[in-house]
């Protein structure tokens, strides 16, 4: 295998410098507020899309799920296909009411929808939860980049973090889009080179179809067991949570007709993931059945050394530059998904805590600043937890889908769904939240289930209180009596659940434990059932006076175009970008490289010039079209 040497370097320092003046172009965009966290609903839908795509990406992909992949087998491919059927289904199904909220924070709509006590309770169950989940992003590159080019983990870890912050502070989700694009044309291309390369390793497709252990639905993975039910509850989390984790990438595009092409376009990107990031783990299982034998892998024997067969492919495979590029596209994955992170999460800091409790009337340009200041502690924060997770013997996959399983459900079931039910009354996104919250504990880390259950559990809970409100809350006015014979069974019947249904040893804790928790779902139901009932009549007005703003469609001449704004050139700088990036690969040429890897260098270079040059070409006869066409449109 290759070592990194200064070829490699110098791919990656450019491509620093290439992502910083991407933040640094879009920083005279943002004017305020919604220019910063919504990119003034004027983001392409196909940039959108694409950074809908790149946001679910990072070294994670590359380590954590390829040593799953590497563990698991043909069960991994089956993963990832998931992947783009949840995807479509969940933006189909609320991508364009998000547009019609007309928000700047994925949570604002639940101060008119709900109440501001949901909006907060969400606010800072969201924020945990993406800053929880980018610091084992984040660890995952470190992970990555750091034993490879022999660099101290805490100085990787601090490098790559302060990039990602300085152009997210700087550019918004402006920044966050356009690197996203090129990053995405950096990471298909690399990837699509190593998925045949690796092939050839083993003979070709059928030959590892042949190698492979055949399918099995039963696994353990570093002390975790994962089964078809797993794989079930994945693709209920994802589909609801791009229902309402997407929305960001919903509500900043012209309309609702991009929304749903957003999501469209997500859905056929992500058909690439089990070929691309499945693949070459099942190669390296092939070729390294036994990872203690390989040299390579020796000093990684106590930390999950096959979070590293993706990377250790690339270095037999690449040539010197390539293999830069490679770990660039790491990094490219790593900093979209921070990006992202940065930018959504501080857009709930800024617009639904900052503004909902400390300062309502604070102006568009105050939130702007508030915004970029948010961006900076979240910064360091997820940079902290990063080097906590990086020494983690849990695994880097087991971390993710902790953070994942736990908090994903409690808060995209009303999240999305509100979207949806006009009749639950305001209390009833709370009650959800914290039902939700309370199986997922109990189920997964007092009563030991697998995380296929465990999700099914709260995904049945939570949606149930959320539908069952408004009936709960008509018998709290009308019969306490059957309200409190409905609460006490949900006390027996939990209770009865949670006690026959212990995993393993349990302590002399574990069953009082259980019980406590059925009983305060049973309680929590009648208190919340009195929530319910609140509801006033002028409440009920203010809930239908948002849904009719759902059923208006956006005009695009008015509320976009209409402050003055003009179409911001994308097909341009991305195509010429990418051009100018796969220019400067063909430097590597120039070094001692085999023919052999100058071929492969070629394909690369080829695929990004090409791309490039189509983007701009065909991108440039598209916005002057489509300028022509709002420029009519804005003058009728």
């Amino acid at each position: 295998m290759k070592a990194v040497n200064v070829y490699d370097y110098v791919v990656i320092a450019a491509y620093f410098v290439f992502m910083l003046g991407i933040g640094f172009y879009f920083m005279r965009v943002n004017k305020g507020g919604r220019d910063y966290f919504a990119g003034g609903s004027m983001i392409p839908w196909w940039v959108s899309g694409m950074t809908l795509y790149m946001a679910n990406f990072s070294a994670w992909t590359f380590t954590g799920a390829a040593g799953f992949a590497y563990a698991t087998g043909w069960f991994a491919i089956l993963y990832f296909g998931t992947w783009s059927v949840s995807y479509y289904i969940g933006s189909q199904l609320t991508a364009a009411k998000w547009r019609r909220t007309r928000s700047i924070s994925p949570v604002e709509y639940t101060y008119t929808r709900f109440n501001v006590t949901t909006q907060q309770f969400l606010s800072w169950v969201i924020a945990l939860n993406f800053t929880l989940s980018a610091g084992v992003q984040l660890a995952s590159t470190c992970k990555l980049i750091a034993p490879v080019m022999g660099l101290d983990i805490v100085v990787v870890t601090l490098v790559t973090g302060i990039v990602i912050l300085l152009y997210t502070f700087l550019g918004g989700l402006w920044a966050v889009s356009i690197t996203d694009v090129v990053q995405g044309v950096i990471l298909l291309s690399i990837t699509f080179i190593i998925m045949p390369l690796a092939l050839r390793l083993v003979g070709g497709f059928g030959a590892l179809v042949e190698a492979v252990p055949p399918l099995s639905f039963e696994h353990i993975y570093n002390g975790v067991q994962y089964t078809e039910h797993w794989l079930v509850s994945i693709f209920i989390i994802m589909s609801l949570g791009t229902a309402a984790g997407g929305a960001q990438r919903f509500y900043s595009v012209k309309d609702e007709r991009d929304a749903k092409r957003v999501g469209k376009m997500a859905g056929a990107l992500f058909l690439t993931v089990p070929l691309v990031f499945g693949i070459p783990p099942l190669v390296a299982r092939v070729l390294w059945p036994d990872l203690s034998q390989v040299e390579f892998f020796k000093p990684y024997e106590s930390s999950n050394p096959q979070d590293l067969v993706f990377v250790a492919l690339c270095l037999q495979l690449l040539p010197n530059g390539l293999i830069g590029v490679f770990l660039a596209a790491m990094l490219a994955a790593t900093m979209s998904a921070l990006s992202s992170v940065y930018n959504m999460v501080s857009s709930i800091l800024s617009r639904d805590i900052y503004q909902g409790l400390v300062k309502p009337d604070i102006s568009d340009q105050g939130l702007l600043k508030v915004g970029r200041t948010f961006s900076i502690i979240i910064g360091i924060t997820v940079t902290g937890l990063a080097v906590v997770f990086v020494t983690s013997q849990f695994g880097l996959f087991n971390l993710m889908q902790a953070f994942f399983t736990l908090l994903n459900i409690p808060v995209v079931v009303p999240t999305a769904f509100g979207l949806l039910f006009r009749r639950v009354p305001k209390w009833a996104a709370v009650g959800a939240i914290a039902w939700g919250l309370i199986v997922g504990v109990t189920a997964r880390y007092i009563l030991g289930w697998d995380i296929g259950p465990q999700v099914y559990l709260a995904f049945l809970m939570t949606f149930g209180i959320f539908v069952a409100s408004p009936v709960l809350g008509r018998l709290y006015k009308t019969n306490k009596v059957i309200l409190a014979v409905i609460c006490s069974a949900v006390c027996m019947l939990t209770g009865t659940l949670f006690v026959n249904t212990v995993v393993g040893e349990s302590s002399g804790l574990t069953v009082p434990l259980a019980l406590t928790m059925a009983v305060a779902l049973g309680a929590s139901l009648f208190g919340f059932s009195h929530l319910f009932a609140m509801e006033t009549g002028e409440q009920r007005k203010a809930v239908e006076e948002f849904f009719k703003k759902l059923d208006t469609p956006v005009d695009v001449a008015r509320e976009v175009f209409g402050a003055g704004k003009k179409q911001i050139s994308t097909f341009p700088l991305v195509g010429g970008t990418t051009v100018v990036m796969g220019l400067l690969m063909g430097l590597i040429l120039f070094t001692d490289v085999t023919v052999g890897e100058q071929r492969v260098l070629g394909v690369m270079i080829a695929i990004m010039i090409i791309f490039g040059t189509m983007m701009w070409y065909f991108g440039k006869k598209s916005e002057i079209r489509s300028a022509a066409q709002y420029e009519e449109r804005v003058g009728r």
